[in-house]
């Protein structure tokens, strides 16, 4: 069975308008959707730190200061966030909407994939054709049970229940599944005849010294012969998705040159290409949680097989092991359930999605934040400004300027955020730089979680478990005086 790594899920949007003409004046004026797939951090206050602090870096009192070795040159010639794709931010629909000024020509696919991305999918033989086929095993059984217009829906609730918006990823540190359960755990099945694989159930742990609260999962097997065993369990939440189909068009060449595995600049940062096979070539992985997708494409079809037990010609088989013999026996909705020209809608749909412009507020204190951002050191990895290449299919996105903070490198985050799980060449311990555009948004939510397990319940926090390359920056950060981290948190939650 091919390998297959975690996609995230996918979001709510209002219901799909009868009429395409409907839908047309709709999007033209900035329809309300939804996204799919990564990010961390969150919006706190001060926590106090005294503002006396000599061995902080200075807080720049111009909005422009001058280049230093301690101040490095930031631009605040500050474009559309991003491009032609940008919107105003609509604080209550924030991640869902079209871009703006998309041609009459490209919504045939944005549209029909619009209501593939909502619909609920039945299980087989249900007379559904088009939207049948869900599991045998699954976690969602539409995109929008995992992911929220507002952005991230509530993950933790009371006395240890989770909620469909996180996922499970099972392996160990060389990169095996498990045996019977695979890459990831499903917690539903379409019928009693198929057992589910089991139920996950979580408990915050105390914080240590200056390491904050974490969490820890346990794991009740539906068939008790079936443990993990030596086999790590690890959460994935759905992240907001903004801009993927930006992230999609930026250019090979440019994620590689900014590469530096042997940091033979010794500026402490090693991000490294996380390269995988798709389509039988080598491409770059830049989607998911550990960069295990090279294409928008691939990312959404991982979703419907690992995520909604929906089979593509990108993921033929269903998700289930040559140890579930009654998965593979339960009846299909076709083969593959989803045909090429609905996966090939649902991507057009996730390209269209705009981006919320940023909320500057005071620009001065936000081009401060900005120079902060980059003295600390998170613009090694969180690299603010990329450039798209060509898309024929939607010309409007083609050699955009874009602000998404990442660089999509694979990173050794220290032995704090180690999951236990490789997946492809992606290390235990190594992540993929999350996008952070629209975060600030996102974190106004008091529910919202970040980090890949969603253990920080604030920006802060989620800066605090950061270790390995980031431990320096991390150790910067925490110098900064109380009216630094404000100034800087301040320029995360505009961004």
């Amino acid at each position: 069975m091919p390998l297959r790594a975690k996609p995230s899920t996918i979001l709510t949007a209002p219901p799909l308008s009868v009429s395409l003409l409907n839908i047309v004046r709709s999007t033209l004026l900035g329809l309300s959707i939804t996204v799919l797939l990564s990010g961390c951090g969150g919006s706190d206050g001060s926590d106090g730190s005294d503002d006396s602090a000599s061995s902080t870096p200075s807080l720049p009192s111009d909005p422009n200061p001058p280049t230093t070795p301690d101040n490095p040159e930031v631009d605040t010639d500050w474009q559309p966030a991003g491009g032609n794709a940008t919107i105003s931010a609509d604080v209550s629909r924030p991640f869902l909407q079209i871009m703006p000024n998309l041609p009459s020509s490209a919504l045939g696919g944005v549209s029909p994939g619009r209501e593939l991305f909502i619909t609920q999918w039945t299980p087989a033989n249900e007379g559904r054709a088009l939207f049948d086929g869900v599991g045998p095993l699954f976690n969602a059984n539409a995109c929008t049970q995992c992911h929220s217009a507002e952005g991230r829906k509530p993950v933790y609730a009371a006395d240890g229940v989770l909620s469909d918006a996180i996922l499970f990823r099972l392996g160990d540190q060389q990169g095996l599944a498990h045996p019977y359960y695979g890459e990831q755990m499903q917690h539903q099945s379409i019928d009693l005849s198929i057992a589910t694989e089991g139920s996950v159930r979580y408990a915050m742990t105390a914080a240590h010294g200056e390491t904050p609260a974490g969490v820890q999962f346990s794991f009740t097997p539906t068939d008790p012969n079936q443990p993990l065993g030596n086999m790590a369990i690890s959460g994935r939440i759905s992240p907001q998705l903004v801009g993927m189909g930006l992230l999609d068009l930026i250019p090979e060449a440019s994620i590689i040159a900014a590469a530096d595995p042997d940091d033979s600049n010794k500026d402490g940062i090693s991000g490294r290409v996380h390269w995988v096979e798709e389509g039988r070539q080598q491409h770059i992985g830049r989607f998911g949680w550990k960069a295990i997708n090279a294409s928008l494409r691939t990312q959404n079809a991982n979703a419907m097989s690992q995520d909604m037990g929906l089979t593509t010609s990108v993921f033929m088989d269903p998700n289930c092991t040559v140890n579930q013999p009654i998965c593979w026996t339960a009846a299909n909705g076709g083969s593959p359930e989803v045909s090429d020209s609905s996966l090939d809608a649902v991507s057009d749909f996730m390209t269209a999605l705009a981006v919320p412009e940023r909320r500057t507020g005071d620009l001065a204190t936000f081009n401060k934040g900005a120079s902060l951002f980059a003295q600390v050191g998170c613009a090694g990895c969180h690299t603010p400004k990329q450039k798209t290449g060509d898309s024929n299919r939607f010309p409007l996105l083609s050699q955009q300027t874009i602000y998404p903070y990442t660089d999509l490198l694979l990173h050794d985050m220290g032995a704090g955020l180690d999951d236990g799980v490789k997946e492809k060449n992606a290390e235990s311990y190594e992540w993929r730089t999350p996008p952070l555009w629209g975060i600030g948004i996102v974190a106004r939510d008091p529910e919202a979680r970040f980090l890949h397990d969603g253990r920080a319940n604030s920006l802060t926090e989620a800066i605090l478990w950061h270790g390995g390359e980031a431990e320096a920056v991390k150790t910067r950060f925490k110098q900064l005086s109380a009216t630094q981290k404000q100034t800087l948190l301040t320029f995360l939650n505009g961004i």
